[in-house]
């Protein structure tokens, strides 16, 4: 009975130590310091090449070995294995490149809201900016500055939108504009004046004394009085060239008092 009993405490034995499985896990390179947990249940502190078995029943475990690089960084490494009675496991702690701890990240996104109020404070001041030119620039009759500013009126770009704006500044770009294409008329007219005077050769004959010495200014002098005749035959011709400049002149004088005052008497004779 007795010799029965043992037998069967052996058996028992031995078959509770067969169910037992073997799970080693190697520290490699640049892991010191990184805590070893398996399944949660804290282990031991790595060195590099480091090696340490632990007895386990089988089943399935997590293994993961943490090391902190700083309060907002960590390196984690982190496997599973099934654990079997048929062979030891191997597990090779290798740690990745460092990611964010709870407290990194909650610190990256405090950051991260900072940097966006900065930049919307920037973009808001470069807009207010932006905006303050344009109006100085409109106000001195800037053409372009004109427009931005109708547009910004229009769309509610930096300023609120205001359409009785618009149509102000709507008027002015066009006043002005007209005033700039008249001016720029007038100057060619002049240009035309200049470019048809009378007595043409008679002007020059001044300019020819002072040059006496060049044959050309001698030529000229020589032949003044024929130069003179052909001034004076040339001069009706002249003369309705230079009227008809000076009466668009004229024609572009009378339409900047109508675009200065549309209800004055000129611009309703004008009309």
């Amino acid at each position: 009975m007795k010799k029965s009993l043992v037998l069967l405490l052996l058996a028992f034995s031995s078959s509770a130590f067969s169910a037992d499985a073997v799970i080693g896990i190697y520290c490699q390179e640049n892991t010191n310091g990184a805590k070893v947990y398996l399944n949660d249940s804290y282990k031991f502190d790595c060195e590099d090449f480091q090696r340490e078995a632990f007895l386990v029943d089988e089943g399935t475990y997590q293994i993961r070995a943490v090391l902190s690089v700083n309060k907002e960084k960590e390196k984690i490494f982190s496997a599973s294995i099934e654990a079997s009675s048929s062979r030891p496991q191997r597990v090779r702690v290798i740690l990745p490149a460092a990611s964010l701890t709870a407290y990194g990240v909650e610190m990256k996104v405090l950051r991260d809201q900072e940097a966006a109020r900065r930049l919307a404070l920037e973009k808001e001041r470069k807009l207010a900016a932006a905006v303050k030119s344009d109006i100085e620039k409109s106000e001195k009759g800037d053409l372009k500055a004109i427009q931005r500013l109708i547009s910004r009126y229009q769309t509610g770009d930096g300023v609120d939108q205001d359409p009785q704006k618009v149509s102000f500044w709507t008027d002015q770009y066009q006043a002005l504009k007209k005033e700039k294409d008249r001016q720029i008329k007038l100057a060619a007219l002049n240009k035309e004046l200049e470019a048809n005077p009378y007595f043409y050769w008679l002007g020059l004959f001044p300019r020819a004394i002072e040059n006496s010495n060049s044959s050309a200014s001698s030529t000229m002098v020589t032949g003044l009085p024929s130069l003179t005749v052909v001034d004076l035959l040339s001069s009706p011709s002249i003369y309705s060239t230079r009227r008809g400049i000076q009466n668009r002149i004229e024609d572009l004088e009378v339409h900047a008092v109508r675009w200065a005052n549309p209800d004055s008497m000129v611009a309703q004779v004008s009309q």
